[in-house]
């Protein structure tokens, strides 16, 4: 049995994968529709579920039939985003090709600089700027040693630690930052496009190689890598 269920997973893993984040970004929407119609109980559970992994902010927060939707703007997103690009990729004719997790970091470069500067703008009401200042310095000359003696300090390595003393030179010069919600929407889109190129070629990949029903992989044509 444990055998049938891994060969069918291999052919249909992508099948699994979408219909769950489908699901997993459709029901914070199904909570407040849930809500406004008087059905309190489910909803209540999804509001406490999706609790455990989102802050549920109200301001950080669409609202539906005037009641929050269960996870934030950013995490509504993400997941969507991630439900759409799958969807993308399972109808593509074409085969995406795999690429590395450096090309992942301009991904996250948006996300990171969005959220990181409201994350310091609220505890530099705490703590003064330059203690900041000294962390993330010496944090990104630790990290840029230790990768190039990895001999993986490339550019994008680079322009992404670069993400966090521009992060402090802005607020050096323009103040705190206040994100909104299509900031949030916007990077949390982007996120989810890396995660989701990054992942699935590469599953793919690793999928066809093991499948019984797929060609072996001396037959599968070599992937692009970037």
């Amino acid at each position: 049995m444990n055998v049938k269920l891994s060969r069918w997973f291999s052919d249909h893993w992508l099948l699994v994968v979408n219909t769950f984040f489908l699901v997993y970004a459709t029901l914070p929407l199904a909570a407040p529709v849930l809500l406004a119609n008087g059905y309190s109980g489910p909803a209540s559970l999804i509001y406490r579920a999706y609790g455990l992994t989102c802050h549920q902010l109200p301001s950080h927060s669409y609202f539906i039939a005037s009641h929050q939707v269960a996870i934030c703007q950013r995490c509504l997103a993400v997941y969507m985003t991630m439900a759409l690009a799958g969807l993308i990729y399972g109808f593509s004719l074409f085969r995406w090709p795999v690429i590395s997790f450096k090309w992942v970091l301009l991904f996250v470069i948006p996300i990171a600089v969005d959220g990181g500067l409201g994350f310091v703008s609220q505890l530099s009401l705490f703590i003064p700027l330059v203690v900041f200042w000294l962390l993330g310095l010496t944090a990104a000359t630790l990290l840029s040693v230790l990768l190039y003696r990895r001999q993986a300090l490339t550019w994008q390595a680079i322009l992404f630690m670069a993400a966090g003393p521009f992060t402090l030179l802005y607020l050096q010069f323009f103040g705190s930052h206040e994100s909104n919600w299509w900031l949030r929407t916007i990077t949390g889109a982007i996120y989810a496009i890396g995660v989701v190129w990054f992942f699935y070629p590469a599953l793919a990949l690793g999928f066809r190689s093991v499948s019984p029903s797929n060609p072996s992989p001396s037959e599968i044509s070599p992937e692009s890598h970037f």
